[in-house]
């Protein structure tokens, strides 16, 4: 199974095509699209192919491929607790994507 990069709205640009986790507090969701603020604040669309239910103001993780900065192409949802830290978790990716050494944004190769 291919790692995927967990991303806050600040780095859709860099990861265009790829699959990424992202969390957020839901907005709307109709069953098939859905409108997430983002861990950072940022709005995005997700998309999915299946019913997903997540009611407004649920915190939800997204499995996805990113179509544009505003739009994701959802695969899955897990919708966690409601004292879920969008802030916290916030800062925990920043902190994440400046250690690349200790956390890879690419996958390494197995060693033999």
């Amino acid at each position: 199974m291919e790692a995927k990069c967990r991303v806050n709205g600040s780095m859709l640009g860099d990861k265009v095509g790829q699959e990424v986790v992202a969390v957020g507090k839901v907005l709307t969701n109709d069953g098939k699209n859905m409108r997430l603020e983002l861990s950072d604040g940022f709005p995005v669309s997700v998309s999915f192919i299946d019913v997903m239910e997540a009611t407004p103001n649920a915190m939800v993780e997204v499995n996805a491929r990113v179509v544009d900065t505003k739009t994701l192409s959802g695969m899955a949802v897990t919708v966690f607790s409601d004292d879920f830290d969008l802030k916290l978790y916030n800062e925990a990716i920043m902190i994440a994507s400046r250690q690349n050494d200790c956390f890879p944004q690419q996958p390494q190769a197995a060693m033999s």
